[in-house]
């Protein structure tokens, strides 16, 4: 383990934040910018003179897999469209960019860890990369579809034949929703991490578990950007698993820690 100073540990968390920001800027201009096609003949029109990119074609797909059939989509300002790309490139540019996000939290805690403790910090930092693409996904799969689903099913039993959205709340909630799903994934990490430090013990998880579980639903609700029961519930049950299976991983690490007392 390598004693830092105050400073030391300042300056090393810059090092690693400017690290991040460069990578968060490169991964969202490339998504903006860097074609994923080979045919420019689109330069040659007159009507579309643009040729796709990476964000244009996530646009596209939230489009096609998002939004219901009976349902149309105006932009309520002529700004719409560019905030949308703005917004789909930076998530995908976070999304792309999380490897480099883990890699870099690692090389901060790795200084200040003792050389058995490196291989558990390297665990985090995986289960984070890999916890936060999984909650990627699922919100992909089967929280953003679910919600506007039973939004459209709502709409109808109004008598609603026709659904307007507006351009840039539909992108931003899709999105937004897409990165909660995400970063609410990662939650049972810091559980675990705090548990092997000393600040937390499993018997306060275990005594004060309905706690726990009503702020993990508060704290959802809150970070929704399209609060909702539907969205609350999907997310909420794959996120008990994962708390409860967390305990479990910190009821042993508490033990081998006794054991070695």
């Amino acid at each position: 383990m390598v004693e830092l100073s105050f400073w030391d540990h300042l300056v090393e968390l810059t090092k690693r934040m400017r690290v991040i920001l460069v990578s968060l800027i490169v991964s969202t201009i490339v998504v903006m910018t860097v074609p994923v096609t080979l045919d420019f003949t689109s330069f040659l029109s007159t009507t579309n003179p643009f040729y796709p990119t990476m964000a244009t074609l996530v646009i596209r797909d939230f489009q096609q897999k998002f939004l219901p059939p009976e349902a149309q989509l105006l932009p309520m300002s002529p700004f719409a469209p560019m905030e949308v790309y703005m917004l789909i490139s930076v998530v995908l540019g976070v999304v792309i960019s999380t490897p480099v996000i883990s890699y870099e939290l690692y090389k901060f805690l790795n200084p200040a860890l003792h050389k058995h403790e490196r291989k558990a910090a390297l665990q985090f930092v995986a289960s984070f990369a890999g916890l936060f693409i999984f909650g990627f996904m699922l919100g992909y799969l089967y929280i953003v579809p679910t919600t506007i689903r039973t939004a459209v099913i709502f709409s109808k039993m109004l008598g609603l034949s026709t659904l307007l959205y507006s351009f840039n709340e539909f992108f931003s909630m899709v999105s937004l929703s897409l990165l909660l799903s995400s970063m609410i994934f990662t939650f049972p990490i810091y559980i675990v991490l705090l548990v092997k430090v000393g600040i937390l013990h499993t018997r306060q998880l275990t005594k004060n578990r309905k706690y726990l579980y009503g702020g993990v639903l508060i704290l959802i609700a809150f970070l929704d950007p399209e609060p909702g029961l539907v969205t609350e519930g999907i997310l909420f049950i794959p996120i008990i698993i994962l708390l409860e299976t967390s305990i479990i991983i910190a009821k042993r690490i508490e033990k081998k820690r006794e054991a070695a007392t």
